[in-house]
C-alpha cells in the first residue's frame, strides 16, 4: 500500500520470451448480473473532446481518440487480458486474430497461427473478404515501411521502433504468418497486442494511397460514416460478421464530441453521457459530488506527467548543465499536493510506476533551487535564459494547472517560460520536430504495450519516438540490451540502469504518477479499464 492510502496497481509484467500461448481464446467475464447473463443491444454513449485525425496510425501525431478507433474497428495478432482477471496494467498477452504462437529458442523468430474463417467488414472497398497471411505481412510492411514499400516514398512509419531489426515476413500457407529478426526482440509479443499495430486490409491503401481516409477491418465494430458526423458525433455499429461468437453486445457506440468538460460534467449527470474516462483529480471530485451512485475505478497512470526538454534547436537544454538545473527547481509534492490531492506518485523519466519504489524515486530526484542556480551560472546563464513552451488553445483546465506550477517553479530557477497557444496540428508538428525548448507529456505519451515504448521510443538516438532529440550513446546500449535480455529479472535490471541514467543526463523530467478515476452509470455492465485494452466499453451491454 502507498503510503498516502493509493493501492499500487501498476504491475510491470514482462512476459518470459518463450511462453506460448492457450490454444483457446479466454472469454471476457461478464458481471453485475445475478445470473451471469448480458443483455444484447442498446446504445453506448460516450464522450470524446475532440475529433479523430484519420484513421492511418503509421503517420506521426496519432494518438486518441484515433487509436480507440483503430481499437473498435480492427484486431491485432494478439490482445491483453483484462480485470478482473489481470491489474491495472499487467500486461499478460492472449490470442485475437491468432489463436497460438511460437517464439523460436533463440527470441529471433516469431510464428503466429490465425484463426480460419475471420473476414473484414462487409464494406467497399474490402467487402468482406477473409482475412489471411497474407494481410499480416501486408500490415507489418505498411507499418515499417519494409518489403514492398521499401522504395515508396511515405513518411517514415510512426511505430517502426516496434520493428526494430526486422528482416521479414514470410507466409508459408494463409493461415501462418512467421516474423524474422536480426536479433533476439523481447518486446515484440507485447506488441503484438497494441491496437497501434492492427491487421488492415490492403485494398485502401490500394485504392486511396493511404489508409486515413476509411476504416474497415475484423473488429467488433465499424464506422457509420453516413450518420457520423464530424464535429458533433461519430457512430460506430455492431459487425453482424465479428469472428468472436456472441458479440459485441452493444448495437451501437456513440462518440459524442464534447471539448469543454463543463459540457462533460452536465451530459453524464443528465445520463446523456454512459460513463467518463480518464478523469484528473478536480474533474473527478466535481463529477463524484454530482452524481454519487455512479460506479467508480480508480487507477495510476503509468507514465508520469513529463516535461520535454528540445536538444534540436541547439538551444538551452543542449547543455546538460541547464538540463539538470531545470531538473534541480522541479518541487513535486507540491505539483502533487495541487494537482492530484496529495494522491500521487512520485515518477522517475523512462520508468513505468512500479520499476522504482516511491522512496527510490526521492533519492534519485530532488529539488535544490540554489544548486539549480549554481549550475546555471556555470553554463553562463547567471542571467536566466527565455523558454518557449507551446501549448493548445483549448488546454484542459486540469493541465494549465501543473503548466503553470512549473513555470512558477522554473522562475526560481532563471528559466523565464512563456506560453505559446496554437492548434493541435500546429503543436504537435513542433514538438514531433523538436521545435520547441519545452513541451509537455500529459497523457501516456507514446507508452504503448510494452515498458520499451517508454524507453527505446522516446529516448533511442534513431528513434522516431525521439521527440526531444537525445543523443546519448551509453543510454542507446542499455536500451538495445534491455530488447535482447530475454530474462526478466536481468532485463528489469538493465531497465533500471536506463532509467537512471536518464536521470543523470536530465534527458526528460517526470512529475508524478497522476491518480486517474472512470466513472459509469450502474446500468453499464461488463467494463473495467486496463491499460492495454483502451476500447474495453466495445464489450460492455446494458442493463436498461
Amino acid at each position: 500500500m502507498h503510503p498516502k492510502g493509493l493501492a499500487l496497481v501498476v504491475t510491470v509484467v514482462i512476459p518470459a520470451l518463450l511462453a506460448c500461448a492457450p490454444a483457446a481464446q479466454a472469454p471476457r467475464p461478464d458481471s453485475g448480473r445475478s445470473d451471469g447473463t448480458s443483455r444484447i443491444g442498446g446504445q453506448l454513449n460516450m464522450r470524446h473532446s475532440e475529433n479523430p485525425y484519420d484513421w492511418d496510425m503509421s503517420y506521426a501525431g496519432k494518438s486518441s481518440p484515433n487509436d480507440s478507433g483503430i481499437g473498435y474497428a480492427y484486431n491485432s495478432l494478439l490482445g491483453f487480458k483484462s480485470p478482473p482477471e489481470v491489474k491495472y496494467a499487467e500486461m499478460v498477452v492472449r490470442p485475437e486474430l491468432a489463436d497460438r504462437w511460437e517464439p523460436s529458442q533463440d527470441g529471433k523468430v516469431f510464428t503466429f497461427h490465425l484463426r480460419s474463417g475471420v473476414k473484414f467488414a462487409n464494406v467497399p472497398p474490402v467487402n468482406g473478404r477473409e482475412l489471411t497471411s497474407a494481410d499480416v505481412k501486408w500490415s507489418i510492411e505498411y507499418w515499417t515501411r519494409t518489403g514492398q514499400f521499401k522504395d515508396v516514398k511515405l513518411p517514415k512509419g510512426q511505430f517502426d521502433y516496434m520493428y526494430e531489426g526486422l528482416e521479414g515476413v514470410d507466409t508459408p500457407d494463409k493461415y501462418t504468418a512467421v516474423v524474422r529478426f536480426k536479433e533476439p526482440f523481447v518486446p515484440f509479443l507485447n506488441y503484438m497486442a497494441s491496437d497501434w499495430n492492427p491487421v488492415v486490409p490492403r485494398e485502401i491503401y490500394e485504392q486511396d494511397g493511404h489508409l486515413k481516409d476509411i476504416i474497415a477491418g475484423s473488429g467488433p465494430f465499424q464506422l457509420d460514416a453516413a450518420t457520423s458526423q464530424k464535429g458533433t458525433r461519430w457512430v460506430w455499429k455492431k459487425n453482424p460478421t465479428y469472428w468472436e461468437a456472441g458479440k459485441p453486445y452493444l448495437d451501437e457506440i456513440r462518440w459524442l464530441i464534447l471539448p469543454d468538460e463543463s459540457t462533460m460534467k452536465a451530459a453524464f449527470q443528465t445520463k446523456q453521457l454512459d460513463y467518463v474516462y480518464n478523469l484528473a483529480f478536480g474533474d473527478y471530485q466535481d463529477v463524484r459530488k454530482s452524481n454519487p451512485q455512479a460506479v467508480e475505478f480508480k487507477y495510476v497512470q503509468p507514465r508520469g506527467y513529463h516535461l520535454y526538454l528540445s536538444n534540436a534547436k541547439g538551444g538551452p537544454f543542449t547543455d546538460v548543465r541547464v538540463r539538470r538545473a531545470a531538473a534541480l527547481a522541479i518541487d513535486r509534492d507540491e505539483i502533487n499536493k495541487v494537482v492530484a490531492g496529495g494522491q500521487g506518485i512520485w515518477a522517475v523519466p523512462g520508468a513505468m510506476a512500479d520499476l522504482f519504489t516511491e522512496a527510490e524515486a526521492k533519492q534519485l530526484q530532488r529539488q535544490d533551487v540554489e544548486a539549480a542556480k549554481k549550475l546555471m551560472a556555470e553554463a553562463g546563464l547567471a542571467g536566466g535564459v527565455n523558454l518557449d513552451w507551446p501549448i493548445l488553445n483549448d488546454e484542459a483546465r486540469a493541465n494549465l494547472t501543473w503548466f503553470q506550477l512549473i513555470q512558477a517553479q522554473l522562475k526560481r530557477a532563471g528559466f523565464n517560460v512563456t506560453f505559446d497557444p496554437m492548434d493541435k496540428v500546429t503543436q504537435r508538428q513542433k514538438k514531433y520536430s523538436g521545435d520547441y525548448d519545452l513541451d509537455s507529456g500529459v497523457g501516456l505519451g507514446g507508452l504503448e504495450a510494452d515498458i520499451d515504448s517508454m524507453l527505446y521510443g522516446p529516448y533511442h538516438s534513431t528513434s522516431s519516438g525521439n521527440w526531444s532529440k537525445a543523443k546519448d550513446s551509453e543510454l542507446d546500449k542499455l536500451l538495445v540490451a534491455q530488447r535482447r535480455e530475454p530474462n526478466p529479472e536481468k532485463r528489469r535490471e538493465i531497465l533500471r540502469e536506463a532509467a537512471k541514467r536518464i536521470v543523470d543526463q536530465a534527458w526528460g523530467i517526470e512529475l508524478i504518477y497522476p491518480p486517474k478515476w472512470d466513472l459509469l452509470h450502474p446500468h453499464m455492465k461488463n467494463f473495467a479499464p486496463h491499460f492495454g485494452n483502451r476500447t474495453g466499453e466495445a464489450f460492455a451491454w446494458l442493463d436498461k
